[in-house]
């Protein structure tokens, strides 16, 4: 349902009533739907359990709760659903008809009725899709449902058929009995043909076990409460339902499994060792700058060539992998940040922007970034991230905090951030963390306490989220004192208004203006102000990829996050609880937010630096939240869509409070509130490494239909490959835009990508698309290159078309093209000596066989004079020339 996966409402009746019988009372007169009961995305398990009270009068009271079982024997329960017990019934109502199909009913045409479901939200499994016929009479429904394969399938509505099921142990199975209430939809009772969900049952009682198919009657009578009677197919009574009621389906309580907040959206990093999957020690690496001496002893040792280069532009076409260290250079973390943020920009821009080291993989080097040890280090993680997710498979992270044992083995790991810690290759994780409810911890928490301990400062106080948290801190923490600071305090837009809502609840309120990231003037702010817990939620948003960004651009995006957090931290060492709002982006490093992606690593790394001294601190990482103001509300539909699609749907504004109230006396130091959709994500084209925790990548044996557009071309002619070609950049278009699967008609084929809506980073995720797609390395810069859908794909065609005649300058060009594309392919390391020698010396030929024809009369290569001089190379055949290689250098 709407991504999450549901255990439906006839599974918790069916509970219920087997829990009943123990005590003679199996007949439910009521029960009550309190909270949907999702399961965890990964199928880990949902402990469950039905609490039935004592006797009163023959009725007795449940309640069904359940809990992860992962979260241990200590975790508190969650209800689900309650409500009363009472014997079961003399007799059981009538079908109410001796004739089936019943006389005078009219046929439901049911052959796209799960589909329409699905497009409302409803995504049945192939059990679960049992319901066979269906026919109408007045207020009244009648249904066919079969969990046997084939079992009444009418052949002219095509409808799905489903896979046994064992029915042993269950009264009435579940898939059987909600089936029936798919029907409950075309009473009226249920909205848009079904699109409900059951929320309260009246007077169930269960006559009959162990059946496969059943025929039901289902009749309206009420706006959204049905009556059901269910029997065999000879006609005996199987259930009655004296009353069902449906209410629309609530997207937000979905996601937020009933308790305002998904019960597994709080996340951590984890850092895991590879083991025995680690690359071959490379034979050869580069080294830009000066590598620190027990690093450079470590690789030596380890067989490990080093060849040092003092500019990047040195090092093109000569080497695999370059490892170019990223040192601190600040006085203190604050200045640190920006100097590793501008050292880690120009590193990025200069090695995208030589075209020479496209095949080269580029590892920066940094020291304590994971551990808190060197704060400002992270802020050049943070932007290399968001470089990464732009440009795939081109640049790695590494991490050696202390001993680099184990460092040689890290160089080639295809992984895009590792760290060597005490002799191990480690690479990073994201995991669950179940947290219990805030009423359920101890009452010494200082982490809980807000209300005591002087007042609460929040930075961007009087903003969307600032003011949307200091609202919640007085009406469900019991805050009393609250300093809200912003660059315009009182002046602020809405200020006035909070103050007085706030002051108005008993609270002590104070808007005023100051800019964090100035010290002096935060200073002056806490001067004489007694501030017990910090809550740092101040942020600006200046995204672009990195070819637009510039060091001024990420300064300004670092000032309000990194600066005022370090001043904080320096101003305020006493205080009882330290909160920094850090975003997810930080960690997965979105595309097209370098900027933000470097302060908000900064905010991770202060807060593990604050535990490292023994001080409170915590960061929460946020995923999107749903806002209409704020940073959040610069997002356009588009945007919260593309998010979506990409598998991180945004927090509804109670999913995030909740989840605030959940994290605030968590242990762990950096937790990430985020929502992640592991369906979405299982149905893209590549899970990030970061997520193969949540959503294990597992090798497929079913074989694709589909051989791949590289494939394709091969067994199509010129106009059909171009056509092929075409429209798979019109698809890769519209999903980048958007737009449903299929949604090409919206991109015209000769239509500007800049009126399509593309912007720089849309172009990117085009470009990573169509690389993927195709096998080949392109360049960012291919939307603007190609300004079309037609262009590009013309462009394509010209690099992938197997069979295309091509003659003169313009097919040697093309030829090249591909042999540059077979190069940046090979694995690491590069090919051995020999094949390097051979391949190196036909590229000679080739060149002077080139050189020969562009300027024939041209003289010998000053370089090679003798062998100039021996053979005359224009005058060779092209057997004779690979012959003579083959005598120089071997055959391989």
């Amino acid at each position: 349902m709407l991504g999450s996966t549901l255990v439906p409402g006839a599974a918790l009746v069916d509970l219920v009533i087997r829990a009943g019988d123990e005590l003679g009372a199996g007949c439910v007169e009521e029960l009550t739907t309190v909270a949907p009961l999702v399961l965890p995305d990964d199928g880990a398990p949902v402990r469950l359990q039905v609490r039935i009270g004592g006797a009163d009068d023959g009725r007795r009271t449940f309640a069904l709760h359940g809990r992860p079982e992962r979260a241990g024997a200590d975790a508190s329960w969650t209800a689900y659903a309650h409500g009363m017990l009472t014997h079961a019934p003399a007799g059981a109502a009538a079908l109410g008809t001796d004739v089936w199909p019943p006389a005078g009913a009219e046929t439901i045409e049911l052959g796209s009725h799960y589909d329409m479901l699905a497009d409302a939200g409803f995504d049945y499994g192939p059990s679960f899709r049992a319901l066979r016929r269906a026919w109408r009479r007045g207020d009244e429904v009648f249904a066919e449902v079969s969990l046997d394969e084939g079992a009444l399938v009418d052949s002219d509505s095509g409808s799905a058929t489903a896979t046994p099921v064992d029915t042993d142990g269950y009264g009435l199975h579940p898939a059987l009995l909600d089936a029936v209430l798919h029907a409950a939809g075309f009473t009226g009772a249920g909205g848009d043909e079904g699109a409900a969900l059951p929320f309260s049952w009246e007077d169930v009682a269960l006559f009959a076990s162990g059946v496969r198919t059943v025929r039901a009657r289902l009749e309206r009578t009420g706006e959204r409460t049905v009556r059901i009677a269910v029997a065999d197919t000879e006609g005996g009574a199987v259930l009655s339902v004296g009353g069902l009621t449906v209410r629309p389906v609530d997207g937000d309580q979905i996601a937020g499994a009933g308790s305002g907040a998904a019960p597994d959206a709080l996340l951590r990093t984890v850092w895991t060792a590879v083991g025995e999957r680690t690359a071959d020690v490379p034979t050869e690496v580069a080294v830009l700058g000066e590598l620190p001496e027990d690093l450079a002893g470590e690789l030596v040792t380890a067989g490990v060539k080093l060849v040092a280069y003092d500019d990047l532009a040195a090092v093109a076409g000569h080497h695999g992998v370059v490892l170019a260290p990223v040192g601190a250079t600040g006085v203190d973390p604050a200045g640190s940040a920006h100097a590793h943020a501008r050292a880690a920009l120009s590193l990025a821009r200069s090695w995208l922007d030589d075209e020479r080291l496209t095949g080269a993989r580029l590892v920066v080097l940094v020291r304590g970034t994971t551990t808190g040890a060197e704060p400002g280090a992270a802020a050049a993680w943070g932007l290399l991230r968001s470089v990464q997710s732009e440009h795939p498979g081109r640049i790695g992270l590494l991490d050696v905090p202390g001993d680099p044992g184990g460092l040689a083995r890290a160089l080639n790991l295809a992984e895009p951030e590792v760290a060597v810690v005490g002799g191990e290759v480690l690479v990073p994780r994201l995991e669950r963390v179940f947290v219990d409810s805030p009423e359920c911890r101890p009452e010494d928490d200082a982490s809980i306490s807000l209300g005591d301990g002087g007042a609460v400062l929040i930075t961007g106080g009087t903003g969307g989220l600032g003011a949307l948290l200091a609202r919640h801190l007085v009406a469900r923490h019991g805050v009393r004192d609250l300093l809200l600071l912003s660059r315009r305090g009182a002046d602020a837009p809405g200020a006035g208004d909070l103050v007085a809502e706030l002051t108005g609840q008993g609270a002590r309120v104070e808007a005023v203006a100051c800019d964090v990231a100035d010290r002096d003037a935060l200073g002056a702010a806490l001067a004489g102000r007694q501030v017990g817990h910090v809550v740092h939620a101040a942020g600006v948003l200046d995204d672009a990829t990195v070819a637009h960004l510039t060091p001024e651009r990420v300064a300004a995006v670092l000032r309000p996050k990194a600066d005022a957090a370090w001043h904080l931290h320096e101003l305020l060492p006493d205080v009882r609880s330290f909160t920094v709002f850090s975003s997810a982006a930080g960690t997965f490093g979105n595309a097209g937010q370098g900027a933000y992606a470097a302060a908000n690593a900064f905010l991770d790394a202060l807060v593990r630096h604050r535990h490292r001294a023994g001080l409170p601190g915590r960061s929460l990482a946020w995923g999107p939240w749903q806002q209409a103001d704020g940073m959040a509300g610069a997002l356009s539909a588009r945007d919260v869509e593309r998010m979506r699609a990409a598998g991180f749907p945004p927090l509804s504004t109670g999913e995030g409070l909740a989840l605030f109230d959940r994290a605030v006396s968590a242990a762990e130091p950096v937790l990430l509130p985020v929502r992640i959709d592991v369906a979405a994500l299982r149905a893209s084209d590549d899970v990030p490494p970061l997520l193969h925790g949540l959503v294990p990548v597992r090798r497929s044996v079913a074989r694709s239909t589909d051989p791949g557009l590289v494939a394709r071309l091969a067994a199509l002619d010129e106009d059909e490959g171009r056509a092929a070609v075409l429209e798979s950049v019109r698809e890769q278009a519209a999903r980048v835009l958007g737009h449903r699967p299929g949604g090409t008609g919206e991109v015209g084929p000769a239509r500007a990508f800049r009126d399509l809506g593309f912007d720089s980073l849309m172009s990117v995720e085009l470009r990573n698309a169509l690389s993927t797609a195709t096998g080949l390395r392109l360049p960012a810069t291919l939307a603007l290159d190609h300004p079309t859908p037609e262009a590009v794909a013309g462009h394509l065609y010209t690099l992938l078309a197997p069979r295309a005649e091509r003659t003169g300058a313009d097919g040697v060009l093309v030829a090249l093209e591909r042999v540059e594309q077979m190069i940046a392919a090979l694995p690491e390391p590069t090919a051995d000596g020999a094949a390097h020698r051979q391949i190196a010396g036909r590229l000679d030929v080739l060149r002077t066989r080139w050189s020969a024809l562009a300027a024939p009369h041209a003289e010998a290569d000053v370089n090679e004079p003798e062998k100039a001089a021996e053979f005359d190379m224009d005058k060779l055949s092209d057997d004779e020339m690979f012959a003579f290689l083959d005598d120089e250098l071997g055959d391989g």
